[in-house]
């Protein structure tokens, strides 16, 4: 059982975590470091859970020991893969995930378009016959332009690069909201088809401060695949932005995941009702493994 207790060193207080641990004859009390003051019931309850699972033996959240050997397997085939091609087919294969990613996300988003016009307007860089949505056809090479900001980006998670990204997605297309969250220009959003109402534009910069704590404090502690996928799923339930946002934080969530050497997820538009299934179970009842292991699939079938 984890207890709570409050510790004073050199006239500092603060509190932490005690399990104790039987070896052999022994007890010894493991102890974790929780902070000055004492966070809300839930994250409490989540830093227990957390703890005793690292004390278990268990180093991940949500992942099983088995989970972590397939995860890593598929990552070691997929280098091994990459380092048998030319510098020319990495561009290629590259090139093919940006159609096929480009056109599930559009779509996801609203957007109406085919493969077929995707891959010709992506690869060919011209329109398709009868084809005169310009707005789209800009929406599709913005997207494009944001996967490739992904792969060359070297920098942190932090606001700056969130609206930036933002800005590449909405640039041309609506240039009024491109990289200015809710709270600048003091809106609230309905997501259509869901009983979920997201956050205030008054609590917006609150909930974004909230994400880089969470971010600064996990993003060690998780495995990629854990953190790729909460990244998405905590922004496209604070919806910072008044559009965008779920193609955002797909291209957040697969930025993690390039920059760690694992391969790109993409979430077919034909299994848009599970998509958005797990995406309720977080939003609506807060539950997050659900989510977790969608990703998971989706990455392990890729």
């Amino acid at each position: 059982m984890v207890f709570l207790k409050k510790m004073k060193v050199k006239n500092k207080e603060y509190w932490v975590m005690i399990h104790s641990v039987r070896k052999g004859k022994k007890v010894i009390q493991k102890k974790r470091y929780v902070g000055k003051t004492l966070p809300p019931k839930a994250r409490l309850e989540h830093l227990k859970k957390e703890f005793l699972k690292e004390l278990s033996g268990e180093r991940y959240m949500f992942f099983s020991s088995e989970d972590i050997k397939r995860i890593e397997q598929k990552k070691v085939e997929y280098q091994k893969e990459l380092r048998k091609l030319s510098s020319l087919e990495k561009q290629d294969r590259l090139k093919e995930f940006i159609i096929r990613f480009t056109y599930d996300s559009s779509k996801l988003s609203g957007v109406n378009v085919t493969l077929r016009q995707t891959a010709i307007i992506l690869r060919e860089g011209i329109m398709p016959k009868g084809f005169k949505n310009l707005r789209i056809v800009k929406e599709l090479e913005n997207h494009e332009k944001g996967i490739i900001a992904i792969t060359k980006y070297k920098g942190k998670l932090d606001i700056k690069f969130i609206k930036k990204l933002h800005q590449i997605l909405l640039s041309g297309v609506n240039d009024s909201i491109a990289g200015k969250l809710r709270s600048e220009l003091k809106r609230d959003v309905k997501i259509a088809g869901t009983s979920y109402v997201p956050p205030k534009w008054e609590v917006v910069d609150k909930e974004m401060d909230n994400f880089f704590k969470w971010y600064r404090s996990e993003n060690r502690r998780l495995h990629p695949l854990e953190l790729a996928a909460l990244i998405h799923l905590k922004l496209i339930s604070i919806q910072p932005f008044t559009d965008g946002n779920s193609r955002l934080s797909r291209l957040l969530m697969n930025w993690i995941l390039w920059k760690k050497g694992y391969l790109l997820v993409d979430i077919p538009i034909g299994d848009i009702e599970n998509y958005y299934d797990v995406l309720d179970r977080y939003q609506i009842e807060k539950n997050e493994k659900s989510f977790i292991d969608y990703i998971k699939k989706r990455y392990l079938i890729s």
